[in-house]
């Protein structure tokens, strides 16, 4: 719980009995049942309902919702309920059979509005079409989006438009491996090359994005520090 504020819904029982309907609405979604749990968050049960285009066959997965106390500021934890599926980053399900819908910092949800559960519960039926076909081929299909610190890169490149750069992505590749497998990086020098190629100094050039993606190795190399080194660093 963060600070002294209560859960979200006890901030608002118009928010809660909101959620309840909107819940009971989605045409696609089979409310089960909805509990509190020991830390007194909100876990909502039920079924995605789901017929495949070419035979007609109707596909069902159960998931659970598990509801952050700064619900709606915050989208829930999405579970494969009964694992059904095996864990795995390929098929982007991760530890505890969570499914890894976006990574966060794409801000694709809504966050604060009413339709928040809505498209996270969207995006879940999406995850299980993609799953399907996943299950059939061995290939998720669309982007494959990485993981953790590497999605993160990847993102801060797209939004710079640096992903199609050669010289940027074997720069960030090195440092990337060395913090990886050392625990090592290198100091950022503002005043060297940007690795972009451009001709101009990196504080003239690409210094933001690349101070971001810097942070990122560092925090790496941090954690692949041998166990000695870690208090200096």
């Amino acid at each position: 719980m963060r600070g002294n504020l209560p859960p979200w819904y006890k901030l608002s029982s118009k928010r809660l009995a909101l959620e309840q309907s909107v819940l009971k609405d989605i045409p696609y979604f089979s409310l089960e049942g909805k509990a509190f749990d020991s830390q007194k968050r909100l876990i909502v049960i039920g079924s995605l309902n789901y017929t495949l285009e070419r035979s007609g066959k109707i596909e069902n997965f159960r998931v659970r919702l598990v509801y952050p106390d700064e619900f709606p500021r915050r989208i829930q934890r999405v579970f494969d309920h009964d694992q059904r599926f095996n864990i795995g980053a390929d098929g982007h399900l991760i530890r505890d059979y969570q499914l890894c819908l976006t990574l966060p910092e794409r801000k694709e949800f809504s966050l604060g509005s009413d339709r928040l559960t809505e498209e996270v519960l969207g995006a879940t039926l999406i995850w299980f079409d993609k799953r399907l076909i996943y299950e059939r081929t061995g290939k998720w299909p669309g982007a494959a989006e990485k993981h953790g610190t590497q999605a993160k890169i990847d993102l801060i490149l797209e939004k710079a438009g640096l992903q199609e750069s050669q010289s940027v992505k074997r720069w960030v590749g090195e440092i990337y491996n060395s913090a990886l497998q050392d625990g090592w990086y290198m100091s950022l020098d503002v005043y060297g090359h940007c690795p972009c190629e451009s001709g101009k100094a990196l504080k003239f050039c690409h210094r933001e994005e690349m101070r971001s993606l810097f942070k990122l190795v560092k925090e790496v190399a941090i954690l692949h520090l041998p166990l000695e080194n870690k208090d200096r660093a």
